[in-house]
């Protein structure tokens, strides 16, 4: 299945253009339209009590709203005339933080890209950044765009694997791209298990099932995150393909180690499946 409705953040953070533009080149790849979403975060009214402060405030949440459409549609405008012309595009406004909006209109998407979580944002273990809440809530694939990161189609992709649910899940979704591909690598990092208690031969099978001829890497590195980086590098890929994990604690879902390591630190465009 291709792309057919992409939903991007519209958030005005440094990876914004180059997440646009990711956007819009799926878009013109795969006759997709674009769906730019702006988050206004929660709004809270006014105390009925406070008396002229409650006109005041009201026209402030309106001034702050207006400006922040306009500011978002700008973005999105300056990026359809760099390279969207032809494309069908559409700007909603969700009064929810991005985390809940992204995940409540994704649903109805095929691939959302969110912002990237930032390096310097020291979110709690027990919580979860936008990003990541998406990932683990909406049932859609992720693709994360760092800043002035251009997503490059028909380059080398790695594709990590270990068997699981989340990794056959992001294989899966991210095969319109794999399909375009020049190159496909399988990632394994062996731990513990061996090569064939992975099933990555079989999934290389599946892979040649679809089109798609994939080489077979195997690596023993004590860190998954580590080894996927560096052969991301190595290899100048354009793209990595991991699960995206997560579990249950005191009723809230919390990113893996891996997974919030990949999202902060992955120098290339990353596609995540939960």
């Amino acid at each position: 299945m291709d792309f057919k409705t992409i939903l991007v953040d519209l958030a005005a953070d440094p990876a914004r253009d180059a997440r646009l533009d990711a956007a819009l080149t799926l878009a013109s790849l795969f006759t997709a339209r674009v769906v730019g979403l702006t988050a206004t975060g929660t709004l809270l009214d006014p105390f009925r009590s406070a008396g002229e402060e409650t006109a005041r405030y009201q026209q402030m949440r309106a001034d702050m709203l207006r400006n922040l459409k306009q500011a978002d549609a700008a973005a999105l405008d300056a990026a359809v005339a760099r390279r969207g012309r032809g494309i069908e595009i559409s700007h909603v406004v969700v009064e929810q933080e991005a985390g809940w909006a992204l995940t409540s209109r994704g649903v109805s998407s095929d691939l959302i890209l969110p912002a990237p979580p930032s390096l310097a944002q020291d979110t709690p273990a027990l919580m979860a950044t936008s990003a990541e809440y998406v990932l683990l809530n909406s049932g859609r694939p992720i693709l994360v765009i760092p800043p002035d990161v251009s997503l490059v189609p028909g380059g080398t992709v790695v594709v990590a694997w270990d068997g699981r649910r989340e990794a056959a899940r992001a294989m899966r979704d991210a095969l319109p791209l794999l399909a375009l591909a020049s190159r496909v690598i399988l990632q394994v990092v062996l731990s513990g298990a061996g090569p064939n208690e992975h099933g990555a031969a079989e999934a290389v099978r599946w892979l040649a099932d679809h089109g798609v001829s994939a080489s077979l890497r195997i690596d023993e590195a004590a860190s998954p995150a580590d080894s996927l980086m560096r052969v991301t590098r190595n290899e100048a890929a354009d793209l990595l393909v991991t699960g995206g994990y997560g579990h249950s604690r005191l009723g809230e879902l919390v990113m893996g180690g891996t997974t919030r390591t990949l999202l902060r630190n992955v120098p290339v465009p990353l596609l995540m499946s939960h």
